[in-house]
């Protein structure tokens, strides 16, 4: 019976040591442990260069353990010391979840990826394109915002001058009369004739145009014995003015006067009439200049565009937006590459209608495509460029454009 017994433990205890060693070696498809993630890769700080949200650009995290905390916030409102990454899980590998602090303090469920760049995605809430906030080991300073804006002291003078007509019909000639304004904008000559008895004429020209820039007389209006006119500036260019009585007094010699006065404009981005001259600007910050497009030759167009350029440093697309546009002018804006070619734009009305061109729209354009860092142009041009003088004997009154900039701003979108 003892043989028996000692033989049945020995069978039994065979069977297990057996049955352990297969289920050690076991290569069956029994159930494997899942792998362990960790958070190692991630540990240490984290610069953001990237997001919807420029102003937090540069802010400093330091992750310890699953937690990441605020070290640097610079420019954005977020709270010195709080949690922006909070509770981080490893999901796989290089792949995490966490909460994300929302400026407004809330938490939200987002996950983060580990590039092979080494640089850290975050999304919050969708996974696309153009969604991430991006974070990297170094932060580099970005480079300044240019901006070319060359502020003066707009000039302002007057002048005058008494001489007589001897005889009737009498022309008298005086060459650049109006002298050369150094302003870059330019700005605007409202100039008076007076005469005793005489309805007079006056006459105003660039020296060699062909054609005057204004010219008429007094008659028919309430005051027969004054022509005041008014007209646009060019800088560098000086004015000739030819007088004559139009409709004769009864008595010679007749004593005349002329009187002129200047007002000039302070627009910081002139000269910026050409391509070539275009001048860098900041991005968001509202920037303002005057549409005039004073007279330098007749018919010309070359004054009446305004160059801007724009630096971008990483991917996104470009909105401008005309914030404030003189109530008699149609500010018609186009960007371009530095090839000269034109972008696409989707346009917004925020006030009027920029289909037709209507005075005073506010409206913005974005480009359609996402662009690479680099520079890109934007012009802007008066569609009105009619209100160049003025009639006073006719009625009209002085154009709002002339003393009204218009005001646009420049940002980038994902």
């Amino acid at each position: 019976m003892k043989t028996i017994t000692k033989f049945l433990y020995l069978f039994i205890l065979s069977i297990a040591i057996i049955g352990c060693t297969n289920s050690d070696d076991d290569t069956g498809g029994g159930d494997q442990p899942d792998p362990q993630y960790n958070l190692d890769a991630i540990q240490g700080n984290w610069f953001r260069v990237g997001g919807n949200n420029p102003n937090n650009n540069g802010m400093k995290i330091n992750v310890t353990n699953n937690q990441g905390k605020i070290t640097e916030s610079l420019n954005s409102n977020y709270p010195l010391n709080s949690i922006k990454w909070k509770d981080i899980e490893a999901t796989a590998e290089n792949e995490y979840e966490h909460l994300e602090l929302g400026s407004d303090g809330l938490y939200y469920d987002a996950i983060m990826q580990l590039g092979q760049d080494d640089t850290l995605r975050i999304y919050v809430g969708i996974v696309a394109p153009g969604s991430e906030q991006k974070w990297v080991r170094t932060y580099t300073e970005p480079d300044p915002e240019v901006n070319d804006c060359s502020p003066y002291d707009a000039g302002a003078f007057s002048g005058d001058l008494t001489n007589n007509w001897s005889e009737a019909n009498e022309f008298d000639e005086y060459p650049g009369l109006l002298p050369a304004v150094s302003d870059p904008a330019g700005g605007y000559y409202i100039v008076t004739l007076t005469a005793e008895e005489s309805v007079p004429w006056i006459d105003i020209k660039i020296p060699g145009a062909p054609y005057p820039i204004i010219n008429g007389s007094a008659g028919g209006s309430s005051t027969p014995q004054t022509r005041k006119v008014a007209f646009l500036a060019h800088p560098g260019v000086s004015y000739d003015v030819t007088v004559n009585p139009f409709i004769n007094g009864g008595n010679f010699p007749e004593t005349y006067t002329i009187n002129w006065e200047y007002v000039g404009l302070m627009d910081c981005f002139e000269l910026n009439d050409t391509f070539e001259q275009a001048k860098f600007i900041p991005k968001n910050e509202t920037l303002e200049a005057f549409a005039n497009a004073g007279y330098k030759v007749m018919g010309s167009s070359e004054t009446s565009f305004d160059w801007y350029k724009v630096r971008i440093n990483e991917p996104a697309k470009i909105k401008v937006e005309v914030q404030q546009c003189p109530s008699d002018e149609f500010m018609r804006m186009r960007i371009f590459r530095e090839d000269h070619s034109e972008l696409t734009t989707t346009t917004t009305d925020i006030f009027g209608n920029s289909t037709n061109h209507t005075a005073g729209t506010l409206y913005y354009k974005v480009t359609n495509s996402t662009l690479d860092p680099g520079i890109y142009y934007i012009r802007f041009d008066g569609t009105k460029t009619g209100n160049r003088q003025i009639d006073y004997n006719a009625e009209e009154t002085m154009p709002d454009v002339w003393t009204t900039p218009y005001k646009f701003k420049v940002t980038t979108v994902q």
